[in-house]
């Protein structure tokens, strides 16, 4: 504990003062008020958000450039506390980024495969700067799906989208590839979890497998029911590491075609949790919000752990992905408290660190 305590105080700190700086519950009362994109820029304005909005072009209030502006603040944070953890558990803090480094990859190769113009390729991508390790120059320069892959010889993606290129070629689709790049990042996450050592592996653990858990099910529901793919067709993209949902569980749910006995076929808690749920797109909405509860939950516990900053990092995602739905919703016109429909609103923030 001795060892833990002095490893982790200076993260603990910085994450306790960022901790402090999320929406409150009053803060997101007041932005479902808001009837435009410049009410929203004036009121983050006195926030902490303030920063990376004043960086926007002046009278650029597009809804894509103030989106990418709440990005860059999340990825601010990922910086501050790389650089505060101690090195061996910032690993794991990496793998988790690395999912925005897999969402530019696959924007670029959607790009590549439709033709558009580097400029517009560049203009939808997340700004992580010097936090990525993407020759993205190159790639945006690349005309070809096949030579894209190449550039990426020292990266984690080359392998998995070399085995994944026959398929790509033989149906003309990106499918392949971006399961291949989804698949690699859950991979990595549970191969740097596996990189951590007592306290810190058997809680990070927990909320990773529940993560995966998460991601077979949103998975499962639309190969399923969306996609019209076969349950035999599905288990071939199960990711394996979840905490309570295995390869012969989600099997057997794919096969499930009824809500309500998928729903009772699930394992406690996640049937309890979702249960309540009237169509497939609910589940994922639940589930969220079961999840946010449980990241506050870990700040209960020992502070000196990686799973502090990781669940803090996971709380401000949810914070700008809600942020990230209001000005969509704005932007098209519909009342912002449509929000509350299928995002959750990180407003139990009040845990101390």
């Amino acid at each position: 504990m001795i060892v833990r305590t002095f490893k982790y105080s200076f993260a603990h700190a910085k994450t306790r003062a960022l901790k402090g700086n999320l929406l409150s519950a009053e803060d997101w009362e007041d932005l479902l008020r808001l009837q435009s994109l410049k009410d929203v820029i004036k009121y983050l304005s006195g926030t902490d958000y303030a920063e990376v909005l004043s960086h926007l072009p002046k009278g650029q209030h597009e809804a894509e450039v103030l989106s990418l502006a709440f990005y860059d603040e999340l990825f601010r944070d990922y910086a501050k506390l790389l650089k505060a953890v101690p090195g061996k558990s910032s690993s794991i803090l990496k793998a988790l980024l690395l999912r925005y480094e897999a969402e530019n990859l696959k924007t670029i190769l959607r790009g590549i495969w439709e033709g558009r113009k580097p400029y517009d390729i560049r203009f939808l991508l997340f700004h992580l700067g010097p936090l990525s390790k993407l020759p993205m120059g190159d790639l945006l320069q690349t005309k070809k799906i096949a030579d894209a892959i190449e550039l990426l010889k020292s990266t984690l993606f080359y392998s998995s989208l070399i085995h994944a290129l026959p398929q790509f070629k033989a149906q003309g689709k990106l499918f392949p590839l971006e399961i291949a790049i989804d698949t690699t990042i859950f991979e990595n996450i549970v191969a740097n979890l596996k990189t951590l050592t007592g306290y810190d592996r058997k809680q990070t653990a927990i909320w990773v497998g529940e993560l995966i858990d998460f991601e077979n099910l949103c998975w499962l529901i639309r190969f399923r029911h969306f996609y019209g793919l076969t349950p035999e067709e599905i288990i071939n993209y199960i990711l394996p590491g979840g905490k309570r949902l295995g390869i012969r569980d989600l099997g057997g749910l794919a096969r499930i075609s009824d809500l309500s006995s998928f729903l009772k076929a699930l394992p406690p808690p996640y049937r309890n949790v979702l249960i309540k749920a009237k169509d497939w797109q609910e589940i994922q909405t639940f589930f969220k919000r079961w999840f946010l509860n449980r990241l506050y939950k870990i700040f209960r516990k020992d502070p000196f752990q990686i799973s502090i900053q990781l669940s803090y990092l996971l709380i401000k995602e949810i914070e700008v992905k809600a942020l990230d739905g209001l000005v969509s919703i704005l932007d098209l016109g519909s009342p912002p408290e449509k929000l509350l429909e299928f995002m959750s609103i990180p407003t139990r923030g009040v845990s101390n660190v």
